[in-house]
């Protein structure tokens, strides 16, 4: 226990003594959580609180049709209706071409007459009905067919990916049949005022019958809405976490270089006792910088519009996760340290690795917008652990009895790795450098 302490003591006071190095552990951290934090919520909410994308917007019909088909587009707040460049106005040729260039990305050509033909198609559709209501029998109108359907153009860049195509497309669907089926309701209280002169007709306004409320099934007492917030900071944590590999593999590699290594090994204390002081301190720095960075999600991104960080009620969970995924960052970097000859080789490798891992696991892009293969491999990455185990416990509201299969793989991770690095370096000693 005695060697453990002057161990961990050594490393704790060569850590503290570079001033510059700790400012680099916690405050940048920090600042890259807040930066990175605003720029997602301010990137995509400012999509959805002003119009962003123009739509070139060519009504030749100067009816209904296009009159709601606008306002529709219009109230979605994410698109801005052009229809007019330098005060002159779009046509559809012009469209055409503008969209073909990139310069637009959508175009939409409502065409002539496309309020009357569709009239004219519900009121067959609507004679037919009554017709037959009166005389079931059979009526003149049986047979005769409506007028063909009509057809709005919609103009698409061809660097559209096709997802966007498709939501815009049944975005504008969805106005057709709104305007369709109000079209309908309306001509039918028309022709039964007609039919029945002396019923007085209440005149009813159509309105949807079928609404949409979002619920988040926690399953738990306390509900936490998820915010950009509960998803950036445990994101960007385990992010700066693991780029513990920098300064921890510096420090392996800086003992083997300058010899210190072999003078602590001469030394009655074993290579594991030297290992587990670094974990012992890193740990610390990993628990600190974890700390901070919830900190800033609690009282400075609010400062900037943003809602603040909420942590639950499972307190014990949450340290149980962040010691979890702190010692797995150690193992890994461990194992990083061990491994390289070189701090190049360490801090490409670490660093690059890490990047991948975390892009792997959901952390920049959540893992159901993945194709299968992707989610599959994302499962194999200790950051996607972490991150599943924090939002369990921020937004699910899971304890500590529901998240323990991510905290058994990240200690497992751990053991893992400083295994490797231990036989690795039983293989090939420390001395013989």
């Amino acid at each position: 226990m005695f060697k453990y302490i002057a161990a961990f003591r050594k490393e704790w006071l060569i850590l503290v003594r570079d001033i510059a190095g700790l400012v680099l552990l916690f405050v940048m951290p920090m600042v890259m959580v807040v930066i990175l934090a605003l720029v997602q919520e301010f990137g995509w909410s400012s999509i959805s609180k002003e119009p962003q994308i123009p739509v070139l917007f060519v009504d030749r019909d100067y009816d209904s049709l296009g009159f709601q088909m606008r306002k529709g587009l219009s109230e979605e707040h994410v698109f801005k209706i052009v229809t007019a460049i330098d005060s002159v106005p779009v046509t559809q040729e012009t469209a055409r071409q503008l969209v073909l260039d990139g310069k637009y990305q959508i175009g939409i050509i409502i065409p002539e007459h496309a309020t009357k033909r569709m009239r004219a198609k519900v009121q067959l559709l609507v004679n037919q009905t009554m017709l037959r209501l009166l005389y079931p029998a059979g009526n003149f109108l049986d047979g005769i067919p409506g007028h063909d359907s009509v057809k709005v153009i919609i103009y698409f860049d061809p660097a559209v990916r096709n997802s966007f195509r498709s939501a815009f497309i049944s975005k504008v669907q969805e106005y057709n049949a709104k305007i369709e089926s109000r079209t309908i309701f309306e001509t039918f209280q028309d022709e039964l005022r007609k039919s029945f002169p002396y019923f007085t007709m209440p005149v009813i306004d159509y309105r949807e019958s079928l609404y949409f409320t979002e619920v988040y099934p926690s399953g738990k007492k306390e509900v936490i809405l998820p915010t950009t917030t509960q998803h950036n900071v445990p994101s960007w944590a385990i992010f700066a976490m693991f780029f513990i590999v920098i300064p921890l593999t510096s420090s392996i590699i800086k003992e083997r270089e300058e010899g210190s290594l072999i003078r602590l090994l001469t030394s009655p204390v074993s290579y594991f006792t030297i290992f587990m002081a670094k974990v012992g301190v890193y740990l610390i720095v990993c628990f600190v910088q974890f700390v901070l960075m919830v900190l800033a999600g609690i009282y400075i991104l609010p400062l900037f519009g943003m809602p603040p960080l909420e942590l639950g009620v499972h307190y014990t969970a949450l340290i149980v996760m962040i010691i979890a995924a702190s010692l797995s960052a150690l193992g890994y970097g461990i194992m990083i340290g061990t491994g390289a000859r070189t701090h190049q080789q360490a801090a490409a490798f670490g660093s690059v690795a890490v990047v991948v891992l975390a892009a792997l696991g959901g952390l920049w892009v959540p893992t159901y917008l993945m194709p299968d293969f992707m989610r599959h491999v994302a499962t194999f990455s200790p950051l996607n652990w972490a991150h599943a185990g924090f939002l369990d416990i921020w937004l699910r509201g899971d304890a500590l009895r529901d998240i323990w299969p991510s905290v058994l793989k990240l200690f497992l991770f751990f053991a893992i790795t400083v295994s490797i690095a231990a036989v690795y370096r039983k293989l090939k000693p420390a001395l013989n450098l």
